[in-house]
């Protein structure tokens, strides 16, 4: 059955705290990231793609990839676009949308610094170039520790703002810290989404749930083999001994 991956990026500008090397990707490597993707043969995607993959069954190329970003950070802006248009590839950008033109208040100071996010001058620019966006609430919350009115609230009013300064439908949703329960996942879908990722390893494929895709998260400090690992098994973590212990026990298993 046809797979494909979809990466998980925050920021990508150099990380300025310890806590931060898990979320910030530094331009450079990022780029690596890229390049070794086109590479390998890896071929990019756009969310509208994948929607129309499970939605209208068209089909994805093989070794199909999407580069997702969270939050909405202005390195995105800054650091990211160019790369991404340089190497003509597509991206989803998911916008917590209260904190647009503001800072990530969400994050908590010295584990994390302080750092811009977009403005919707530079979403506009970027939207008007083929960078998609999506939803990833007003505020940031957990929202399993929110009641079902709150969910719906957070959901719907970030839909409308996209939709109102894009002039685009938002069909797009990524869960804050990728958290969900079955009842969220039903106010995403009431809501209007008709695809949500959530942090969950993994690949994706037709029996996938569209509103429960399961992403890679990329770390700031992956070098290329390491990401290499990461999308040959659809883990989150990559370790030089993980390929040995695979074969191993499925070699024991076969023999057993």
């Amino acid at each position: 059955m046809q797979r494909f991956v979809i990466l998980m990026y925050h920021m990508i500008s150099e990380p300025k705290t310890a806590a931060e090397i898990k979320y910030a990707c530094p331009p450079k490597q990022f780029e690596q990231h890229l390049k070794m993707l086109l590479s390998s043969g890896f071929k990019p995607v756009s969310m509208k793609a994948v929607q129309e993959y499970y939605i209208q069954q068209t089909p994805l190329p093989d070794k199909a990839f999407l580069i997702t970003l969270d939050d909405g950070f202005e390195d995105n802006y800054s650091n990211a676009f160019p790369i991404l248009k340089h190497l003509q590839i597509p991206a989803i950008i998911y916008l917590a949308t209260g904190l647009v033109g503001k800072t990530n208040q969400w994050m908590s100071a010295p584990t994390f610094s302080e750092r811009k996010m977009l403005s919707w001058a530079q979403i506009k620019e970027m939207a008007s170039q083929g960078i998609s966006f999506g939803s990833h609430t007003v505020s940031h919350p957990k929202l399993t520790e929110l009641d079902d009115g709150s969910v719906s609230k957070e959901l719907a009013e970030s839909k409308q703002l996209i939709e109102e300064q894009l002039g685009m439908e938002c069909s797009h949703f990524a869960y804050p810290y990728g958290l969900l329960t079955e009842k969220t996942r039903e106010l995403v879908k009431k809501a209007g989404f008709k695809t949500a990722c959530s942090t969950r390893s993994g690949f994706n494929n037709a029996e996938r749930d569209p509103l429960i895709l399961h992403r890679i998260e990329v770390y700031g400090d992956d070098s290329k083999w390491k990401l290499k690992q990461k999308i040959k098994f659809g883990m989150n973590e990559a370790s030089w001994l993980f390929p040995l212990k695979y074969y191993s026990s499925r070699l024991l298993s076969r023999l057993g």
